[in-house]
């Protein structure tokens, strides 16, 4: 009778996991979008491929887990784009449901500002724009205003009472963000005497 021994080693790696939970939003005609998906567990080897759904157009995902490319420029008339991505390290396989949402470009669409008079009482203008994210919208204001009027970053108003000797031109320069897209513009308040 013989007897032969091996020493063996049964490696156990953790479970293949999908940590990507959200993707960064996009906007129409935007260049250089670019989002990594990542995991946990397996060898740590991981090849990524997308098994149902569509990705924006324009957009691709590499197996490395890379999503990049060009927003089409009227991506956001077909928002969101679900997708289900699958990642496998050659003995485990994980997959996931994500989506891209991609909004129209953001601008502000007011033009100019009503002129004013010296003494005028109850100036009010509120900025307006379209496209991006709305809930998200922020906007910031940088230029002197002439006394007695106010800048209301919550409501994008301009208001009060113009005060005497404050006649001439008035650069302002407005700045909007949605998080994902920022605009500016310069306007001019005029004040008559």
């Amino acid at each position: 009778i013989r007897t032969v021994a091996a020493n063996l080693t049964l490696t156990v790696h953790a479970q293949l996991q999908i940590t990507t939970t959200t993707l960064p939003d996009a906007y129409d005609g935007q260049t250089g979008y670019s989002a990594t998906l990542t995991a946990t567990g397996g060898t740590g080897s991981y090849t990524w491929s997308i098994v149902s759904g569509d990705l924006t157009p324009n957009l691709t995902l590499d197996s490395s887990g890379v999503i990049s490319g060009d927003i089409d420029s009227t991506a956001s008339s077909s928002s969101p784009y679900n997708f289900t991505v699958e990642v496998t390290d050659g003995q485990q396989t994980a997959r996931a449901n994500l989506s891209i949402t991609v909004w129209q470009q953001l601008q502000i669409t007011t033009t100019s500002l009503p002129e004013a008079y010296e003494e005028e009482t109850g100036y009010w203008v509120q900025l307006t724009a379209t496209g991006g994210n709305s809930a998200n919208y922020a906007w910031s204001m940088s230029g002197t205003l002439p006394a007695n009027l106010s800048w209301d970053a919550s409501t994008a108003t301009i208001s009060g009472d113009i005060a005497a000797g404050t006649a001439g031109d008035y650069p302002l320069q407005f700045e909007l963000t949605d998080g994902v897209q920022t605009v500016t513009l310069n306007l001019v308040l005029t004040v008559r005497a």
